[in-house]
């Protein structure tokens, strides 16, 4: 009975660290995951900043090739200097993405001002993740 009691402890650890929560999350990446491919474990967490002129109208725009694999979370901003947004101040949009299940998949973003549909944006990323 006592070792079962062990045995029942020691699982209780084994999965406790198998939860979602405990496992890492990436150092943050920016604009120079440009072009990279990223390889990641199932349910693994990305967090990816990006600069953005909000202050002039600008936006990210983002799509995902396979959401099966790979979802964004949600979004954040903060001024990219100091604790308060100072008109015309860069800002900094973070993006939280979680790895789903295995496969692959292609994040596009692109910085544009939504009302000019026909001009190109000021700047874009693109990158490939593997979901192993």
């Amino acid at each position: 009975m006592r070792k079962y009691f062990f045995a029942l402890i020691a699982l209780s650890f084994y999965f406790a660290g198998c939860s979602n929560d405990s496992l890492p999350t990436e150092a943050p990446f920016n604009s120079q995951v440009n072009g990279k491919t990223l390889t990641v474990a199932p349910y693994q967490r990305i967090k990816l900043e990006l600069d953005l002129c909000a202050d002039a109208g600008y936006q990210w725009d983002y799509v995902i090739t396979n959401t099966d694999c790979f979802k964004l979370d949600s979004l954040t901003y903060k001024p990219k200097d100091g604790t308060i947004f100072i008109p015309g101040g860069m800002t900094v949009e973070t993006f939280y993405f979680h790895a789903e299940n295995k496969g692959q998949s292609t994040i596009s973003l692109a910085e544009r001002q939504e009302w000019l549909k026909n001009v190109p944006p000021i700047d874009t990323v693109r990158f490939t993740v593997y979901v192993k």
